[in-house]
């Protein structure tokens, strides 16, 4: 899976390079220490060397609506990545604050503070829906 997602992780890496080079070189300080043997008693290092993203956190979201949250263990300053993938084609990412909805079909990526705005994915009609989250933790 890591190898079939690399393309994605570096394109969203070298994205974050580009709109927010200091989050991007600090999760490239995080991934180069995770790779040295040493670290963590040696035990990141076998994982961290296939790590294809900056971001030191992902999770997979698959087939679930998100409630209207504020994401807790964030900072204010980093910028969350979503990835929408699916076969839905009515999707919508709504942020309260802007009073916003954006369509979220499958390939659209977002990249925005999930800690500062308080965003949802509702009901969306047939078809699947897999959210990558990518973050800093």
């Amino acid at each position: 899976w890591l190898t079939r997602t690399a393309p994605l992780g570096r394109a969203i890496s070298l994205t974050l390079s580009v709109i927010h080079p200091d989050l991007y070189r600090a999760g490239l300080k995080a991934l180069d220490h995770c790779c040295q043997r040493g670290s963590h008693n040696g035990k990141t290092y076998e994982w961290a060397q296939r790590w294809n993203s900056v971001y030191t956190a992902l999770t997979v979201i698959s087939g679930r609506i998100s409630v209207p949250h504020v994401d807790s263990h964030g900072r204010y300053n980093f910028l969350d990545a979503l990835v929408s993938l699916g076969t839905a084609d009515k999707p919508k990412l709504i942020f309260k604050e802007l009073n916003t909805t954006f369509s979220y079909k499958a390939g659209t990526v977002v990249l925005f503070s999930g800690s500062r705005w308080t965003h949802e994915v509702p009901k969306w009609g047939p078809g699947e829906r897999i959210c990558y989250a990518y973050y800093m933790r």
